[in-house]
């Protein structure tokens, strides 16, 4: 265990206690801490240590906690004077720490309660069973309506399965509270559900003729066994709703006529255009417990191979298009252009799958912003949705949204660029997308790229004129990273011991010196000039030549405008200078996004 509440007197400073001096302590309320539990245990005997146990994420108690005695003897004294007892107003559960989970999922010595009273809690539950045997863990499961009352079922695990057996024999269908209880061996859901496709009687039926009747779906599957029961589903308006069951008195009756009747077309009997569906009845928990399983072998298949996002897609690229164009790099698995399902329309993004990480990291650094069908491709690494959200509960936890964290505004004002090789490996490790990394390269528009790479603009001005609070998301080919990057940045005045004096220097010059009209928009970029220039002053460079097409066109919201597309990649950019339609689409885009934003 990682301790991290010790206790302040050197004499308890001493080696980790043996297991059998740890405890589990479970059942507790939100806002018990360290502190709270010392408290309550130091009455017992010495103790070594204690820890909440937390979320990662969010810091929030997960309701149990561990407790370490100097003295086994006094662990033992614990559990059997203080089991059950309250800490907050809330019983809580103390049992001996198992670090091997191999007892726990065997099952041995386990034993199933159902049909408890709802005033049934965990001490009665105890102190019911302990006649038999040893006790390692009782619990009754909660209803969540309230602390003290349960769902009706709970677990006993008993040192040995001689307990549990006798439990078993002994206080199955017996009166518990005036309610006759269900006492029988545990067993794993998993396993449960394995053993009911070898016992199953009932069957479920759909596609059948809506006008057909019980007694004529009976007498169609009385041909395989006495059949107990058929019972089609009506609606309020007296319609069939598509769904039977049948009930057979055999599991081999119902075994046989779902193999010879499921994918057929009875005449009478199934619907016209239709094949006859007969499969074995399943109950919403297990179906569920299905959708899980099946969930959990996808993301297990998933992590085999290299995935990467690549969005930015022109309407006639194809999946077809997307494998031939990435082939080169490795041997893809699949490759899949998404489409919108109602009108088969490309949504513009898709999905690449290598056999090999080399090669999808390789694809991810040669095909990101190179031009497709007229349009820069932006490619990452693929991410699953719950990988997307913790990453930006991390952002949100360092920052808060809509401001820059320490990290960003370092990378922002010229000390936290990122060379070729970090941003390798931050590829390969999957932590950061790219344009993450854009986001903390660049000076963005903290007034290194916005102010002084801006003609004619003062950087404090134009910072106030940014739209806030939201991103760029609308806009292919935009990080969408406004927020956290660029809107709401601290003012260059505001912060100038942080600034390098040669940046800021520069930064007033070009402010003062240069007007928005001394560049002509027909001046290119020289890629040679471009490529001996640091990271900070390609982005002053080009975002001294794209506010000047943008001034052209919408001088009024060039500023703007401007900061919103230096938060694309160098290539990227170049390609819009390069490239007047491309530029006139984005800036039109912007628009959109700043008249939504005003409104």
């Amino acid at each position: 265990l990682q301790f991290l509440y010790f206790i302040g007197n050197s004499k308890y400073h001493m080696s980790a206690p043996q297991s059998s001096s740890s405890l589990y302590v479970g059942d507790l309320a939100g806002d018990v801490t360290e502190a709270n539990l010392f408290d309550v245990f130091r009455e017992v005997g010495p103790v070594l240590s204690i820890r909440v146990c937390r979320d990662a994420v969010t810091r929030r108690s997960l309701g149990y906690a561990y407790v370490n005695f100097q003295s086994p003897l006094d662990a033992e004294r614990t559990i059997e004077t203080m089991n059950f007892c309250k800490i907050k107003a809330k019983p809580c559960r103390i049992m001996w720490c198992k670090r091997d989970p191999s007892l726990r999922k065997s099952g041995v010595g386990n034993i199933f309660i159902k049909n408890l009273a709802h005033n049934i809690d965990n001490k009665a539950l105890h102190d019911t069973f302990s006649a038999f045997g040893q006790i390692l863990s009782c619990k009754v499961v909660p209803s969540g309506e309230g602390e003290r009352d349960g769902k009706g079922y709970g677990f006993v695990h008993f040192a040995t399965q001689n307990a549990a057996d006798e439990a078993v024999e002994k206080v199955n269908q017996m009166l518990l509270n005036g309610h006759q209880v269900y006492v029988g061996k545990f067993e794993r859901k998993d396993r449960k559900i394995g053993n009911l496709s070898k016992t199953y009687t009932n069957c479920y039926v759909k596609h059948f003729d809506p006008k057909i009747t019980d007694e004529e779906m009976k007498k169609f599957f009385e041909r395989f066994g006495n059949v107990n029961s058929v019972k089609i589903l009506i609606s309020d308006d007296g319609e069939a709703k598509g769904v039977a069951f049948v009930a057979f008195t055999e599991h081999t009756a119902a075994q046989d006529a779902v193999d010879a009747t499921h994918e057929s077309e009875p005449e009478g009997i199934v619907m016209p255009g239709k094949k006859l569906y007969v499969s074995r009845h399943q109950k919403k928990a297990e179906r569920e417990h299905q959708k899980k399983a099946a969930a959990k072998e996808r993301a297990t298949q998933y992590m085999k191979y290299a995935n990467l996002y690549i969005k930015n897609l022109d309407d006639s690229v194809n999946s077809n298009t997307l494998k031939e164009v990435f082939s080169e790099y490795g041997d893809i698995v699949s490759a899949k252009v998404m489409y919108d399902k109602a009108v088969h329309v490309s949504r513009g993004f898709g999905f690449v799958c290598f056999k090999e990480q080399d090669s999808a990291n390789n694809a991810a650094t040669a095909m990101n912003g190179r031009i497709l069908s007229g349009k820069p491709l932006y490619v990452a690494v693929a991410q699953r949705k719950d990988a997307r959200k913790a990453q930006l509960d991390q952002m949100y936890r360092t920052g808060r949204p809509g401001f820059a964290t320490p990290n960003m505004q370092q990378g922002a004002l010229g000390g936290g660029v990122m060379n070729a090789q970090q941003q390798q490996q931050r590829l390969q490790a999957g932590m950061m997308n790219p344009n993450m990394q854009r986001a903390g390269m660049s000076g963005m528009a903290s007034g290194v790229g916005m102010g002084a790479g801006l003609p004619g603009a003062k950087g404090a001005n134009m910072m106030r004129t940014m739209p806030t609070g939201r991103g760029l998301g609308g806009m292919p080919g935009m990080p969408g990273m406004m927020g956290l990057g660029m809107q709401r940045m601290p003012m260059p005045q505001q912060m100038p011991q942080q600034r390098p004096a040669p940046v800021a220097a520069a930064a007033a010059a070009a402010a003062t010196r240069l007007p928005a009209q001394s560049i002509p928009s027909s001046v290119g970029v020289d890629p040679a000039r471009l490529a001996t220039m640091s990271q900070e002053q390609q982005k002053n460079l080009l975002g001294e030549k794209l506010f000047a097409r943008i001034n052209d066109m919408k001088p009024e919201s060039a500023a703007k405008i401007t900061g919103m597309l230096l938060e694309m990649d160098n290539s990227e950019i170049i390609n819009l200078l390069d490239s007047p339609e491309l530029l006139q689409n984005k800036v039109t885009e912007a628009v959109a996004v700043l008249k939504e934003h005003n409104q």
